[in-house]
Formats: C-alpha cells, sequence, structure tokens
C-alpha cells in the first residue's frame, strides 16, 4: 500500500478509535443583531444566536445545506465508537492468556520489564497499547531508546537512575519516512517528528534513525546527532497479519460503517425533528375563499392557546413514516455487519438467532484471529528483549518469552447443549467424562495452570460419579 494513502487511512481510524477530530466537531455559538419588521411597518432589532462550525466535521453536509443549519445539525450529532468496543474485545480476550517469560534474572533487565516505558508501565501494559493500537489500525510502532542522562559510574548507580532503555509506542501516521528491508520486514532507517529545543526555543524537528545513529533536522539542518546501543534500527513495526508496514487491519471497515452510522443517525434525526410532529389543517369554506390570504394567517396550537372556529372542525395531517423507518432499517443492518466484522454477531438484522454451526464458525475463527495475533505480538517482544539486551551488554542473558496460541474460546452455553444432547443419545462415561472436562477447560482458561487442573480433574471426578442419563423413550 502506497505510504501516503496509508497515512491518510491510520489518520482516520485514529479519529475514529479515540473518538476526535472529525468525529467529535467542535462548536461554538455566536451572534449577530437583525433587524425585524412588524405589521404596523416598525422595524426593530433583536439578537439572534447561531451556531459555528470550528474544526473538520465527518457529517457530510448537504447540497443546498447552508453552514448555519451544517453547524446546528454537527451540534447535536452523537458518535458510536464501535471500532473502541470492538478492540477492547479482541485485546480483553487476548489478555485471558498472558505471556510466559524466562530469563529476566538480570536487575537491568528486570528494571526494564517493570518500567518498560520510564513512565511506569511494565511490559504487559506496553504490550497491551501495542495490541490495542495495531488491532485497530492494522500496524503499529515501537522505539526503542536511551535516556539522554551522564553515564552510568556502576550497576547500582545504573539501577538507581535507570539508566535502561525505554520503549515507546508510536502511531504510525505519525511516521515521516523510512526505509525498509524487504527481506526481513524491518526499517533500515525512520523519521519521527521530534520537539526539540534548539538555541533556547522549542522548535518542531524531525529525528532519523538508523542502524548506529540518530540525527536531529530543524528545516533540513542537522542540530543533533548521537550514536545508540542498539545495533538496529529502534523503530520497529509489526502488523496483525504478518505482512510487510504498512497494512491497514481488517476493523478499518468498521471504522468505515462507523462513519455511515455517524452520518445516517444525524440524517434521521433531521426527519424525525422535521416530520415527527402532526400538522394543523383548517379547511376554509368555498363562499369564504375570497376573504382567505394565507399570507397573513398564522395560527399557534398549545396548552397555552384556543382555536376557535366555525363550521368544518380542523384536523391533524399526520407525515409518512417511510423515510424514517427507512432509515432505522438501514442502521440495523450497518450495525449487524459491524458486528459480523468484530466477530460479535449473536442475531440477524430480522432477530433470528445464529445458528449452531455458525456459532461454532465464529468461534474457531476467533480463535484463529488470536493465535495469529499472538504470534505477531511475541516476534515484536522477541525482537525488544534482543535489543534492549545488546543494549546493556548482556548478549549471554537469553529472554524467552512465549505467547500463547490456543485461546480456547468457545460459547459455553452452547457446548452444555451439546453435552446434554450427547447424555440423551447415550454416549459413553468416557466421552461425556472428556467433553465435560473440555467445557471446564475453556471456561476457566484465564486461570492459572494448578487451579484449572485442578477444577477439570473435579469434572471428570464428578462426572464418574453420576449416573447415565436415559435416552427418549426409555432406552438406556
Amino acid at each position: 500500500m502506497n505510504f501516503q494513502i496509508a497515512k491518510r487511512r491510520f489518520a482516520l481510524l485514529a479519529e475514529a478509535y479515540a473518538a476526535e477530530g472529525g468525529f467529535s466537531p467542535q462548536i461554538s455559538t455566536a451572534g449577530e443583531w437583525v433587524q425585524i419588521k412588524k405589521d404596523d411597518g416598525t422595524a426593530s432589532q433583536v439578537w439572534r444566536n447561531f451556531y459555528r462550525l470550528d474544526g473538520p466535521c465527518h457529517l457530510v453536509q448537504y447540497p443546498r445545506e447552508s453552514d448555519e443549519k451544517y453547524a446546528a445539525r454537527a451540534a447535536v450529532s452523537v458518535y458510536e465508537n464501535h471500532l473502541l468496543e470492538a478492540v477492547d474485545r479482541f485485546v480483553g480476550y487476548l489478555g485471558r492468556r498472558p505471556p510466559m517469560r524466562s530469563g529476566l534474572e538480570s536487575p537491568l533487565l528486570a528494571a526494564f520489564a517493570e518500567d518498560a516505558d520510564g513512565r511506569g508501565s511494565n511490559i504487559d501494559q506496553m504490550m497491551r497499547e501495542v495490541s490495542e493500537q495495531m488491532r485497530a489500525r492494522g500496524s503499529a510502532l515501537v522505539l526503542l531508546d536511551m535516556p539522554d542522562v551522564e553515564p552510568a559510574t556502576s550497576m547500582q548507580d545504573q539501577i538507581a537512575r535507570r539508566v535502561v532503555p525505554w520503549a515507546r509506542v508510536i502511531k504510525p501516521e505519525l511516521l515521516v519516512a523510512y526505509e525498509i528491508d524487504r527481506d526481513t520486514g524491518l526499517f533500515v532507517s525512520a523519521t519521527l517528528p521530534e520537539r526539540r529545543e534548539v538555541d533556547g526555543t522549542v522548535s518542531d524537528c524531525e529525528i532519523t534513525y538508523t542502524a548506529t545513529e540518530w540525527v536531529v533536522r530543524l528545516r533540513g539542518e542537522v542540530v543533533k546527532r548521537g550514536d545508540h546501543p542498539f545495533g538496529a534500527c529502534p523503530v520497529l513495526p509489526v502488523t496483525e497479519n504478518n505482512g510487510l508496514f504498512p497494512q491497514v487491519g481488517s476493523y478499518a471497515q468498521i471504522a468505515g460503517l462507523s462513519l455511515r452510522v455517524f452520518n445516517a443517525n444525524s440524517e434521521l434525526d433531521e426527519i424525525l425533528r422535521g416530520q415527527t410532529f402532526s400538522l394543523l389543517t383548517l379547511q376554509v369554506p368555498a363562499d369564504a375563499a375570497h376573504d382567505f390570504d394565507p399570507a397573513t394567517t398564522a395560527a399557534t396550537i398549545g396548552t397555552h392557546s384556543m382555536l376557535v372556529h366555525r363550521g368544518i372542525t380542523p384536523a391533524f395531517v399526520s407525515p409518512d413514516s417511510g423515510p424514517a423507518t427507512v432509515y432505522m432499517q438501514r442502521i440495523e443492518r450497518l450495525e449487524a455487519s459491524i458486528r459480523r466484522i468484530a466477530q460479535d454477531d449473536a442475531t440477524t438484522v430480522e432477530g433470528a438467532q445464529e445458528s449452531g454451526i455458525a456459532r461454532r464458525q465464529r468461534f474457531e475463527r476467533l480463535n484463529s484471529d488470536l493465535a495469529t495475533f499472538a504470534k505477531q505480538l511475541q516476534g515484536l517482544e522477541r525482537r525488544i528483549w534482543a535489543m534492549v539486551a545488546r543494549a546493556l551488554n548482556t548478549p549471554s542473558t537469553r529472554v524467552s518469552v512465549t505467547y500463547p496460541t490456543d485461546f480456547n474460546m468457545v460459547d459455553t452455553m452452547a457446548e452444555l447443549g451439546v453435552l446434554q444432547e450427547m447424555q440423551a443419545a447415550g454416549m459413553p462415561e468416557v466421552v461425556l467424562s472428556e467433553k465435560r472436562a473440555q467445557v471446564v477447560g475453556s471456561e476457566f482458561d484465564a486461570l492459572d495452570g494448578d487451579t484449572k487442573a485442578r477444577l477439570v480433574s473435579a469434572a471428570r471426578e464428578k462426572a464418574q460419579e453420576t449416573p447415565p442419563v436415559s435416552a427418549p423413550g426409555g432406552a438406556p
């Protein structure tokens, strides 16, 4: 994918995920004096308030919609953050089984594991942030760097002042330029925006990282440079599908559908505001039509007023509900598509329950996606540890990181229904015992190994104590 196109896609996904920018339009109120002509021919001035749009807005303006009315519509618009919900749910599934790490006996490596970003976040918290960014966008970046402090005089001094690497999760849309090794998928060089003090003034600069050094430039001029100890470009890319950076992920569809829902809800509001209320009608008799002037006739009907009439009784005419109904059905279909992409689809638009086969396939697909995603995180973290160990000059220490690849995501209630059907069919007790153990193991998969093994063992023992259930018709 072209980098500039990917950056624009990343920027839109970032706005959708954070509910900011065009998904959260900034509106201010302003006013002006307007001259109003009265019925007696005199004129007076009244103060009229109106809305003004002060930033980007992802609502599409109608062809004949004034800027003022467009801003008023944006002021009451509501964005439903489906992307955030889908990402949180997926990362929550991923966190059911944390990775296993060993080889952190070195105090310096342990210091990095406990405070990976220099701000108090441990390695698990940092990797969760990577997971969220990568799932929301399809790609993420991690920057490794050393603190800009005086070198440590001893290991105790190094630990006390935390003179160890730190890591930052970088949003891919912020990347200015890069060069990639297509064989390894790693960066040869990468340029990021940087705020630096230059000649006493904080300026917007650019910093370029290579395999050996970093260079800060201000308007193309080098203002500072230095070496780093990582042995490779310390900006590490990762994608959710093992492709070359940049890659836009599958959840980009959710952002696009959420954008359409955002507009459809606003358009539905306009229909409801303009057509919900019934209109009063009063028929003018034919013999009085010559005395009727519609330009000067007006009536205000409400609980505070009364309508006096002669002859034909006034009536109300109700607007057609068809346009609003069509919009609501369209919004339901859009939201159903979002649930399908997020693998959270339990019912169809018409309300029919998801079939057992479809539910099982959905969970298998979810387990596969989780396993692929975990492998990408595992590869990234292993590269991080290798570069951190090199920077700390501890090459003999090998940090082992293993992410789970079997998440056992199942529909527990559906599996219990299968168990009951197996019991009714007269399956052997050894089969029922294993099925009970499978259900218990999947349901309590997030527990530690000893507790999970004890529960699975208890399920097997309980199964042996339970008498078999007779099949329909009295057969054993």
